[in-house]
């Protein structure tokens, strides 16, 4: 019966697959067309990845590659405005253009004005990407739809890399496969789409995720937030409760009790955004010293800066642990088995990891399941006690528990 299933999905895919290129093609029948002209060397590349804030951050890994083969080449990347401010003064990065697509928006608004957004934002990235005249597009999102593999096909882009389950795979010029496998890393699984560059492996092995090095003003609001004239004057760990999903967030009552436990000789700062997050932060941290609500007080440079000069972050399956690995902040994290732990774990050798091993995960299920054993029973106790055990000097190996 599985079988049967997984069939029918793959057939209807497909056909999907076929329709939407051939009717994408029908109606731009007038896109410019230009011929590779460097195709060993491209002036100009460009990236889409339009998710959120977590996958643009792992995605950052693949600049380092590119920036090793290509030294002399522009780097473009389109991403929605929920994450475009990872890219923004990145080093690697020469070009970034906005397109939130309505899929992705998480704006809470009615589908009418998330698709006018979308429209509206297409319409400025499409010039740009037009007029930047771009050799090479590569889609670096894994899942099916929205690639924006259609974008870079109706922009003229010659060369176009994307994964073969794309609904719009048929407009690429070369495809890869996702890899199966729930024991590789996401960041190896976003490379994959490089294959066909055929890049030297002494470029391959840069692969790691980058952040922009933090300013002055971005430290300034850590130091006014902490009420101290220079960062190192403080130390503080990170506690980030939230999470893009509801089912990943640990129950207020795990988090009480870290608080009680780290602030008798930590000054912890709870980061989050929204007021949701605040009211929680604020029920857990209620009549405890040395806590700060730190809830829509940072921008993202700043709490990328935080987040740098911190001990140690504190979470949940969420973007901020990606920050941390990426900005070398050792980090204890609990996840669920949703969507496969050595996945999406944070890539760092400074990580410890908290999850029940169960025989379901990943079960892939998007909004989980009612029980979520995956992640209920994890020892507020042991989440503190057994990661400052894992990294008693900060020791440089990457733990599951």
């Amino acid at each position: 019966m599985v079988n049967a299933k997984q069939a029918i999905r793959g057939m209807v895919r497909n056909s999907l697959t076929v329709f939407l290129a051939f009717a994408y093609r029908q109606f731009h029948r007038s896109r410019p067309t230009r011929v590779a002209e460097h195709l060993r060397v491209p002036k100009r590349i460009l990236l889409l990845n339009d998710a959120h804030i977590g996958d643009i951050v792992i995605s950052t890994s693949i600049l380092p590659i590119l920036r090793s083969a290509y030294p002399e080449s522009q780097i473009g990347f389109v991403a929605g405005s929920w994450s475009n401010m990872v890219l923004k003064d990145h080093p690697d990065v020469d070009f970034v253009h906005c397109i939130d697509h309505w899929v992705l928006n998480r704006s809470g608004q009615n589908l009418f004005r998330r698709i006018r957004q979308y429209q509206k934002t297409l319409k400025v990235a499409m010039h740009e990407i037009r007029e930047t005249r771009y050799d090479i597009a590569i889609s670096i999102y894994t899942w099916s739809y929205p690639d924006l593999m259609e974008i870079a096909w109706c922009a003229g882009i010659p060369i176009r890399l994307g994964f073969r389950r794309s609904l719009f795979a048929y407009l690429a010029t070369a495809v890869t496969d996702v890899p199966k496998s729930h024991f590789q890393v996401q960041s190896a699984i976003v490379a994959e789409v490089l294959r066909p560059l055929s890049l030297d492996s002494r470029h391959l092995r840069k692969r790691k995720a980058t952040l922009s090095d933090s300013t002055d003003k971005a430290i300034w609001e850590v130091c006014a937030l902490l009420d101290v004239e220079r960062i190192k004057d403080v130390t503080y760990s990170i506690v980030h409760m939230g999470s893009g999903a509801l089912k990943r967030e640990l129950p207020l009552t795990f988090w009480r009790e870290v608080a009680e436990d780290l602030s008798n000789s930590h000054t912890l700062v709870f980061t989050g955004k929204g007021e949701r997050e605040a009211a929680n932060t604020s029920r857990v941290i209620n009549g405890l010293d040395r806590c700060i609500n730190a809830c829509d007080k940072l921008s993202w440079d700043g709490f990328v800066a935080a987040v740098r000069f911190a001990e140690v972050l504190y979470g949940v399956e969420s973007m901020a642990g990606h920050v941390a690995a990426a900005v070398g902040t050792r980090c204890v994290v609990a996840y669920t088995g949703m969507a496969g732990v050595v996945r999406w774990r944070p890539e760092s050798d400074l990580c410890t990891v908290f999850t029940n091993h169960l025989p379901c995960s990943p079960c892939l299920m998007v909004n989980g399941c009612k029980d979520m054993t995956c992640l209920r029973g994890i020892s507020p106790h042991d989440f503190v006690e057994l990661s400052e055990l894992q990294h008693p000097q900060a020791r440089k190996r990457a733990t599951v528990i």
